[in-house]
C-alpha cells in the first residue's frame, strides 16, 4: 500500500490536478446556470466511459489475442452503465441511480491513490507506449473526474436512503461477477483469490465461500461509511450556507 513508481508520481498528481483545475472552471462557467445546464459535463462523461469501453472490446477482439479478462465484469466496469443511468434518468429513478457512481468512484479513487498498482497496473510508466495503458488510465480519471465534478457542479445532494441503492448495486454486481468469475476462472475484482495478504490468508484458512462474503460485506461496508461521511460533511456545509444566507438576509 502507498508503493507508487516514478510513473505514479508524475502521473497521478498532474491527472488530479487536471481534473480540479477544470472543475472549478466549469464551476465558474457554470454559475447561476440551471440544473439541466450544468449537468452537460457529466453527461459527456457518461457518454465518453462507454465510448472507452466500446473501444476496449473492438481493440482487444480485433487487434489482441482474446481474454475473458477484458469482458465488461470487473467492478469498475459497472460506470459504464451506472454514469449513464444515473445521467440521463430523472425524477426517482435518478435519486436511486445517483448514489451509487457517486460514493464507488470515491472508493475508486481511494484505491488509486492508495495502491495504484492494482487499479492501474504499470500504466503509468509509459502513458502513450501502447492502447492498454492509455485506455486504463483514462477510464479509471473517468471516474475520478465523475466525483470531483459532481461535487463542485453540485450535481447530487445526498439523501439519508441513499444508502440502500449503494448496498443494492454491490449485492447486483456480486450477482452476477462471483459465478462470471468461478465459470471463466478469472479473477475479476479479486473474486478467486487477493492481491491483498491479509484476505489472502482469510481465504486459504477458511474457504471460498467465507472469504467471498468477507470481500462483498467490507466493499458494502466501505460504500456506506463512504456515503456517511460524505453525507454529514453535506449537512454541514449546507447549515452553514443556511445560516450564511440568514445572515446576511437579517444585515
Amino acid at each position: 500500500m502507498f508503493e507508487w513508481s516514478k510513473g505514479d508520481a508524475l502521473v497521478l498528481p498532474l491527472a488530479l490536478a487536471f481534473i480540479i483545475a477544470t472543475g472549478v472552471v466549469l464551476r465558474i462557467f457554470l454559475r447561476g446556470k440551471s440544473e439541466k445546464v450544468r449537468s452537460v459535463p457529466l453527461k459527456v462523461l457518461a457518454i465518453f466511459i462507454v465510448v472507452l469501453e466500446v473501444c476496449k472490446q473492438i481493440y482487444y477482439n480485433v487487434f489482441e489475442p482474446f481474454t475473458y479478462y477484458i469482458l465488461p465484469l470487473h467492478f469498475c466496469s459497472t460506470f459504464i452503465w451506472l454514469m449513464p443511468l444515473a445521467q440521463f434518468t430523472t425524477g426517482r429513478a435518478r435519486q436511486f441511480f445517483k448514489p451509487m457512481p457517486i460514493c464507488y468512484s470515491l472508493m475508486v479513487i481511494a484505491l488509486i491513490y492508495a495502491y495504484p498498482r492494482v487499479l492501474l497496473g504499470n500504466s503509468t510508466a509509459d502513458v502513450f507506449g501502447s492502447f492498454h495503458n492509455l485506455h486504463t488510465l483514462l477510464f479509471h480519471h473517468c471516474m475520478v473526474a465523475y466525483f470531483v465534478f459532481s461535487v463542485l457542479l453540485e450535481d447530487y445532494r445526498p439523501q439519508k436512503s441513499d444508502w440502500l441503492p449503494l448496498v443494492l448495486g454491490v449485492v447486483f454486481y456480486a450477482l452476477y461477477a462471483v459465478p462470471a468469475a468461478y465459470a471463466l476462472n478469472v479473477n475479476y475484482v479479486n473474486i478467486l483469490r487477493s492481491d491483498f495478504a491479509p484476505f489472502e490468508r482469510i481465504r486459504i484458512s477458511a474457504g471460498q465461500v467465507v472469504y467471498n462474503a468477507l470481500l462483498f460485506a467490507v466493499a458494502v461496508a466501505a460504500a456506506c461509511a463512504i456515503w456517511g461521511i460524505y453525507y454529514a460533511l453535506y449537512r454541514l456545509c449546507d447549515i452553514r450556507r443556511q445560516k450564511s444566507f440568514l445572515k446576511d438576509e437579517a444585515a
